[in-house]
């Protein structure tokens, strides 16, 4: 273990919510396409008895995947025997595909791309998708409806019949939006959502193309900083408070020959979840370092909840969701999706 690391862990426990951008993830329409078996896999004799020590993992420039960096960073999948090599995504979506093309072993993503994968039966002929990790959950504050002063936005009920910037339909970003708006009683297609990536999203607001719109941190922050936008509602409230937002997948047929190392992928992310949410200075570099945000905008984020262990019931909300807005054609059970979590010792 690293130096420094039994000092850290001793830490007090801090509430920590990390990042909404994990929501850039869900923002693309991505075809999803079949893959090849996982041909091609050596075992490995690493002294720990794993099927294989090296392993490919998507990821993207997401925040709340600062208890991976702080795991790799700590030496946490070192001592369990095993190298991660990342490849680099540009949405949930192409994350997605790219673990269905066989492209990597695991993959990260917001949870829409997987069940959106598993209904399409896109990887079917892989055993298909299989959730390793859960990474967050959306928190107070983390997932928010902004508009600037002037718009005729000022509350949820005044979202019938505007346009409303989403990175994209059938993601987190508008089944978050269209959950809130159905509680308050406004008719979620009554608004016209304007797909609109998040770096786009402060300046749609500055042109008037829309008349709200989506955002998490960091352009939270940004559409407040560079348009002048300020928030009218918190979209993780009532049904969707603390809806599970992103985690980690890959396929029944690497999963079913790689048991030892799915349980390693596990306990080192466990151990890197904990060390994040115990104390946010260790996180805030990692947001830096990155995620491509400055020291201002870590320090000042409202993120998004970290999490690891899988949970069931919690993780059901999101396909139930999908349903609810005809996302996915049809029910889909998250417990026959799960490889149970491994503990860590």
């Amino acid at each position: 273990m690293p130096n420094g690391s039994t000092e850290r862990r001793s830490r007090s426990r801090l509430p920590l919510i990390a990042t909404a951008l994990t929501l850039v993830t869900t923002l693309s329409g991505c075809s999803l396409l079949g893959g090849s078996d996982d041909a091609g896999e050596t075992s490995s004799n690493d002294g720990k008895g794993l099927e294989k020590s090296t392993i490919k993992v998507s990821i993207m420039k997401t925040t709340d995947l600062a208890p991976l960096h702080l795991a790799m960073q700590e030496g946490y999948f070192k001592d369990e025997g095993l190298e991660i090599q990342t490849v680099d995504a540009k949405s949930g979506g192409e994350s997605t595909q790219k673990l269905v093309a066989g492209e990597v072993d695991i993959a990260y993503a917001s949870y829409t791309p997987f069940f959106l994968a598993e209904s399409k039966g896109a990887a079917k002929n892989l055993g298909g998708i299989k959730l390793v990790a859960d990474a967050s959950s959306a928190g107070p504050g983390s997932t928010m409806v902004v508009a600037l002063p002037t718009s005729s936005v000022k509350s949820v009920q005044d979202m019938a019949g505007k346009k409303v910037a989403v990175t994209a339909t059938g993601t987190i970003s508008d089944l978050l939006v269209n959950s809130t708006l159905k509680t308050n009683g406004v008719d979620p297609k009554s608004v016209t959502y304007v797909p609109t990536p998040f770096p786009a999203t402060a300046q749609a607001l500055k042109a008037g193309t829309v008349d709200a719109a989506f955002a998490t941190e960091p352009w939270l922050q940004d559409a407040e900083r560079n348009a002048g936008a300020v928030p009218v509602f918190d979209t993780a409230t009532g049904p969707t408070a603390d809806l599970p937002t992103a985690g980690w997948a890959s396929t029944g047929n690497f999963t079913d020959k790689n048991k030892k190392t799915i349980a390693a992928f596990q306990r080192a992310m466990q151990r890197g979840t904990d060390l994040a949410l115990s104390d946010r200075s260790l996180v805030e570099p990692m947001l830096v370092k990155f995620s491509g945000v400055d020291e201002q905008t870590a320090k000042m984020a409202t993120l998004l909840t970290f999490q690891s262990k899988l949970d069931a019931t919690r993780i059901q909300r999101v396909p139930d969701l999908m349903l609810e807005f005809a996302v996915i054609p049809a029910a889909m059970d998250v417990s026959k999706m799960m490889i149970p979590t491994a503990p860590v010792s």
